[in-house]
């Protein structure tokens, strides 16, 4: 029997298309006091330039799927997600004036919310049907690689005194052109072939793009009814948004000003050694997600919500001392308790609705996400105008402390009361046994996958 061809280029270009995009959405973080200084910027106006990349994200999210459904070509549609990345990364390497600061940001948001879907999608339909879990690692390593090099890559220009507001953004364009002419360059499937691959390419795509493990209710049916079942009152949902918004409160917070706060409250050194801060986050949210990817939703809930009150009680405690070293051996702690707040919120959201509305569901759950990436960073600069930066930083601790104490208690409540029941009743039905299995005990499946930018 012939051999599928094996579309090397295409893999790659659309791997390295993801990464480009990641580079060019956390490179400006260690940046932003520099950008505070040369344009004598409010805190109220650096935080704003930092969220609207989600509403450039979040406008590509909603438009690609329908462009894709008339318009299958998924390589045209990279290219142009790496144009809008590569624009954004131009804007702030010639940035004089701060309106090209906002336009950058919101097109490599808009860039980003391109690439991430498409080129994960892509690298699973590309692959051989024996290689597509392998995709969808590849495409997690190709997100992870990006969100913690792009700070990297700064830092590095920072320390060397090399253009720092400039050399790292030309970096991020070579590479994106070098992905764009890949594409260029490479053979794709036409839509017959696609069609006829395995089914499975679809679910493990959603995977790669959407960070979450390999759907473990599609991979167990027997659980899934039963999860469906449990998912009459919203409740394992809300705990889900709650997850969601403790972690991308303390992601986007900490990539947009983790910087400022490292040198200003924590009184590291210098800007490159305070560019750690986003690189090592980003680091171990990869990594937090991949690992607790293997386990149940409300049990990585839990893990993720007790880290990030551990690790925020520890750094107000350390604030005060100013001790910098503190800060940056916190950041892999943080890191790996968002990705297993994130990717366990995920896993509860997906795995406690019928598959006919998980789509609409994911979408809510992601509109939760990207608020919490927004609105508290926005109020994070406006605090920061108003009583300074260590004031806002322990306000904003207080508030996110409070959170995750809620969804600690809230995941607990359910362990304790049973999986998949609300804490008080459950209405009619009975609770079946494998109710209890489906969220409470450990996926036998392997993680696969990252969720898009978050901060």
């Amino acid at each position: 029997m012939t051999a599928l061809p094996r579309y090397l280029l295409a893999r790659f270009a659309s791997a390295l298309a993801l990464f480009s995009a990641l580079l060019g959405s956390t490179a400006p973080s260690p940046l932003y006091p520099i950008y505070i200084d040369r344009f004598g910027l409010s805190h109220f106006m650096a935080t704003a330039i930092f969220a609207v990349y989600a509403i450039g994200t979040l406008g590509a999210l909603a438009v690609v799927p329908r462009i894709m459904r008339y318009f299958g070509d998924r390589c045209r549609i990279l290219m142009v997600g790496l144009a809008l990345t590569a624009a954004g990364t131009m804007l702030f390497a010639v940035s004089s004036v701060e309106w090209t600061l906002f336009l950058g940001r919101f097109l490599n948001g808009a860039g980003t919310g391109v690439v991430a879907g498409v080129a994960s999608t892509a690298l699973v339909e590309l692959a051989p049907a024996a290689g597509r879990r392998l995709a969808a690692t590849l495409a997690t390593l190709a997100f992870t690689g990006g969100a913690a090099s792009g700070p990297l890559i700064t830092s590095a220009a920072l320390a060397l005194n090399l253009a720092p507001t400039v050399t790292p953004f030309l970096v991020i364009a070579v590479i994106a052109l070098a992905a764009f002419l890949g594409l260029l360059l490479s053979r794709w499937p036409g839509a017959d072939e696609i069609a006829g691959r395995d089914a499975p390419a679809g679910r493990a795509a959603e995977g790669a793009a959407e960070g979450t493990a390999d759907d473990r209710s599609e991979a167990r049916p027997d659980a899934a009814s039963e999860a469906a079942s449990d998912s009459a009152l919203p409740g394992l949902f809300v705990l889900s948004c709650l997850a969601i918004t403790i972690a991308w409160m303390i992601g986007s917070v900490l990539m947009a000003v983790g910087a400022n706060l490292g040198l200003e409250v924590y009184r590291l050194a210098s800007a490159s050694v305070a560019g750690l801060i986003p690189a090592l986050f980003q680091l171990f949210a990869g990594l937090g997600q991949a690992v607790c990817g293997r386990y149940s939703g409300l049990r990585t809930v839990g893990w993720g919500a007790l880290g990030i009150v551990l690790a925020q009680v520890t750094l107000v405690l350390a604030a005060p001392g100013a001790h910098g070293a503190v800060l940056v051996f916190a950041m892999p702690f943080c890191g790996f308790a968002y990705g297993a707040a994130f990717v366990g919120g995920l896993s509860l959201a997906s795995a406690t609705t019928d598959p006919d509305r998980r789509a609409s569901r994911i979408s809510r759950f992601y509109t939760v996400g990207y608020l919490s990436n927004a609105v508290p960073t926005v109020s994070f600069g406006i605090l920061t105008d108003a009583v300074g930066l260590a004031n806002a930083f322990y306000i904003f601790s207080a508030v996110l402390i409070a959170l995750g104490l809620t969804t600690l208690g809230y995941a607990a409540r359910y362990r304790l009361n049973g999986t998949g029941r609300p804490p008080r009743g459950r209405g009619k039905g009975g609770r079946g046994r494998r109710g209890r299995a489906t969220m409470a005990e450990p996926s036998r499946r392997a993680a696969g996958g990252h969720h898009p930018e978050t901060c």
